[in-house]
């Protein structure tokens, strides 16, 4: 008996658990999302419905981790170059807005239901940029070191 029980009870956890973690996931793409769209009325952006959003956001995700490889790359040549550690930080970072840019820039082009300004898209950009180095840790580490 106590053995269908103890299974039952590691069940019932990891249900829990789970149910919690999912929870905290839908809050924060939430927000993420309605955050997102925040931005764009704000900016003045025109968009015909919701999934044309939710494309958009997974163009951006997609060539974004494609012209990634590219800056850090170029991150890692600059790097090997021995620069001066400003120039470097601020080369490097040019970098990363650029591409981000990049990429911002050819989901715009490929989703048809949004249209977004080029002051939209840079200024898109820079906040992308500014989130990724405060969620990376080792930013000015990796940058410098």
């Amino acid at each position: 008996m106590k053995r269908k029980s103890r299974g039952m009870d590691r069940l019932i956890g990891f249900f829990i658990v789970g149910t919690m973690v999912l929870i905290i996931l839908a809050v924060l793409m939430g927000s993420y999302f309605f955050g997102f769209i925040g931005f764009l009325r704000v900016m003045g952006v025109e968009y015909e419905s919701c999934w044309a959003i939710c494309l958009f956001l997974f163009f951006v995700f997609v060539f974004g981790s494609i012209t990634e490889l590219f800056s850090k790359v170029l991150t890692f040549l600059m790097k090997n170059a021995r620069l001066d550690k400003v120039l470097f930080v601020t080369s490097a970072a040019f970098i990363d807005i650029f591409f981000i840019f990049l990429s911002v820039y050819i989901a715009d082009l490929l989703v048809s239901g949004i249209t977004v300004s080029i002051l939209a898209v840079t200024l898109l950009s820079v906040l992308f940029f500014l989130m990724e180095s405060a969620l990376d840790s080792q930013f000015l580490r990796k940058k410098t070191s």
